[in-house]
């Protein structure tokens, strides 16, 4: 008879000490981890900004009052960076602020960017079979790291590239258009006057630049702006 007596008066003990307090409920530390990074990674999808929450830590279980809780980020999306971070988080039940606990996360920042499919040398153009997209981790940033496969199309690598690189700018140009020795169609243009000659390129040029051309005639030597392959104008107003 006594053994019932000790274990309902040990349960009548429990029930007024969650009464007291207010606790029905425990979260074990890996549920507070789930629920945690669950929200962390859709505040940081909002970022837009490639970031993914890999890992999060709490040491601890949490009490909490019987109800549906959720999880609120106390920061804001910009404020998260790759690496180790420390995040306040207000722990809500029914709705309601409960507390406010930190944990760890640990976030990767993972970037789409076109790469090159097969190793080419220096001088090999870039054609859109050549492209394909692959998905990195970023732990850091890359200047004039390329993430639009239509800025790399058409040009000339300026270096050797291996397969599967992450590309920059800075390695690529314009094709091109003219030749040093490379006879050149030359239109001068003077308001209404068009006059079209030929001559002979002294430097190499990509449209836009500036070059040394000469009379083949004459050896007249002057400059002209390369308009497009093999063509060259001066244009006087």
């Amino acid at each position: 008879m006594k053994r019932p007596l000790i274990a309902g008066c040990m349960f009548g003990a429990v029930a007024l000490l969650v009464a007291a307090t207010g606790f029905s409920q425990v979260v074990n530390r890996a549920d507070v981890a789930s629920g945690v990074k669950r929200s962390l990674n859709i505040l940081a999808k909002q970022a837009r900004s490639g970031l993914v929450v890999t890992k999060v830590f709490h040491r601890h279980d949490i009490k909490l009052a019987e109800g549906e809780v959720d999880w609120q980020i106390d920061a804001d999306p910009e404020s998260l960076v790759p690496g180790r971070n420390t995040v306040a988080v207000n722990v809500l039940v029914d709705g309601d602020e409960k507390k406010q606990i930190k944990v760890s996360a640990v976030i990767k920042r993972f970037l789409d960017v076109p790469v090159i499919r097969r190793s080419i040398k220096r001088g090999g153009l870039v054609n859109a079979g050549d492209i394909k997209w692959k998905r990195l981790e970023m732990n850091r940033e890359i200047d004039g790291l390329l993430v639009d496969e239509q800025d790399v199309i058409g040009m000339v690598s300026q270096r050797s590239v291996k397969a599967g690189m992450p590309l920059r700018m800075k390695w690529f140009a314009e094709p091109l258009a003219i030749d040093r020795g490379e006879r050149v169609k030359v239109r001068l243009k003077k308001g209404g006057l068009v006059i079209n000659t030929t001559a002979v390129a002294l430097s190499k040029g990509r449209v836009g630049d500036i070059i040394q051309l000469r009379n083949p005639k004459s050896h007249i030597r002057y400059e002209a702006k390369v308009s497009a392959p093999g063509q060259a104008l001066i244009q006087i107003w």
